[in-house]
């Protein structure tokens, strides 16, 4: 999904032992027979840690195929693609875009229609993104991973106040984090977030509520009652209950807090447990993981989603059959799909390797089964998209920071928020 800050530049010589073992043993490896045609990937984080960990069962069943995995800041990558396209140079073979973002994209007419390899198999995937990533029913992107809203939480403190397992309401959730936060330890139950970046966390509770902004033709839900009880929903956390964390998400103080045990639960996508091992690798064995709260005991078993992402390819590169091949493996290979969710935490979109027993298998930083603890007992919504969506970002954003100032209530800040995506989309 996520839209964290990578503060790197990796490059990652995929396939460089394989390559020096053949020379060895005396047989030039493929590139150097002139047979290999050599691609580049931009992905980030976790998802360049997984496409590594798959690449050498793609070169097993495409010899005549070289990628270079390069991990790059999301956002840049976001950019760079735009203004690739726009100019004609520069851009990747394949791309990793947000897929919020993505229905930017296809109307630039830089990506390549990936339609007659992408039709085929649409029975693997969600309609859902069947929607997503149809542009003029046409695809321009592939399916790659899905991330949905989990909880995260620390067993010690929760046991510490007699919580032994996860807590199944919000109103539960509520009461629990009462009795959890610690103002001497200055412990919190869990983390909201202010800003733009904090529409990313908000997304979850807007859609495990059934909150659309926007309806399927692309016009702003006017008189959004539920979206305004929603906000209002994630304020109270605060300012209310006082029992939430109002911190900026990726900020140095959200790590900080992470870090020194000031969270008794993480709100995250299921790509948050590579934000644990790398903040939290000492409280290995403390935390687990939850699926998201439902609304009322009542209320369905759905949760929403933060992040997501699309593969695209764009129409300009020279390399499209090699591309091509890479793209389809990480989007429609179980292998694949399952050693992404394996190295990397996302979800599978391929419903065949949703099926596969390898996702039942625990994470031993959890020492559970992420998917069968957090996943496997949900469904999720998803908000419609609009083009330009960072746009819609930034206006929540600057209306939830006066908010949280105290300049408006959560009533009138989704007031606000509403007007302008009136004027903005209709």
């Amino acid at each position: 999904m996520t839209e964290r800050t990578i503060r790197r530049r990796t490059v990652i010589a995929a396939g460089a032992a394989g390559a020096a073992t053949a020379w060895l043993a005396g047989k030039a490896p493929a590139y150097a027979q002139g047979r290999t045609t050599k691609i580049t990937y931009w992905c980030w984080s976790e998802h360049a840690r997984g496409a590594n960990a798959v690449y050498p069962k793609f070169r097993e069943a495409n010899p005549d195929v070289e990628v270079e995995i390069i991990n790059l800041n999301p956002q840049e990558i976001q950019d760079k693609i735009l203004v690739a396209m726009a100019t004609g140079v520069g851009a990747p073979d394949v791309g990793l875009i947000i897929e919020s973002r993505f229905p930017s994209y296809p109307s630039t007419g830089g990506l390549a229609d990936v339609t007659e390899h992408v039709a085929p198999r649409e029975g693997d995937f969600s309609p859902r993104l069947r929607s997503r990533l149809k542009y003029r029913d046409r695809y321009f992107g592939l399916p790659y991973i899905q991330n949905a809203a989990v909880m995260f939480y620390r067993a010690d403190y929760f046991a510490e106040k007699g919580y032994g397992g996860p807590i199944d309401t919000w109103p539960e959730w509520i009461e629990a984090g009462k009795r959890i936060r610690d103002k001497g330890r200055n412990i919190f139950m869990n983390q909201v977030s202010p800003g733009a970046v904090g529409f990313g966390p908000l997304v979850g509770y807007l859609e495990s509520a059934g909150v659309q902004i926007f309806d399927e033709a692309g016009k702003t839900v006017k008189s959004n009652r539920k979206g305004a009880e929603t906000l209002r929903f994630y304020f109270d956390l605060v300012r209310t209950h006082d029992i939430s964390l109002l911190v900026t998400h990726n900020s140095p103080e959200h790590f900080v807090a992470i870090k020194e045990g000031r969270l008794a639960a993480l709100h995250s996508g299921n790509w948050g447990l590579d934000r644990l091992e790398t903040e939290a690798k000492a409280d290995q064995g403390k935390w687990k993981v939850q699926a998201w709260p439902r609304w009322s005991k009542d209320a369905p078993a759905v949760t929403g989603t933060w992040g997501g992402s699309v593969l695209v390819i764009p129409r300009a590169n020279r390399n499209q059959a090699a591309a091509l091949k890479w793209a389809n493996f990480l989007s429609s290979n179980v292998d694949g799909q399952v050693g992404l969710w394996q190295n990397g935490y996302g979800f599978p979109t391929s419903l065949k390797a949703q099926q596969d027993p390898r996702l039942r298998q625990p994470q031993s930083f959890l020492g559970q089964s992420m998917y069968e603890a957090s996943l496997a007992n949900r469904e999720v919504n998803y908000l419609n998209l609009v083009p330009d969506w960072p746009r819609v970002q930034i206006e929540i954003g600057r209306q939830m920071d006066a908010m949280f100032q105290g300049q408006k209530t959560p009533e009138q800040a989704w007031s606000d928020f509403e007007a302008a995506m009136v004027r903005q989309y209709g």
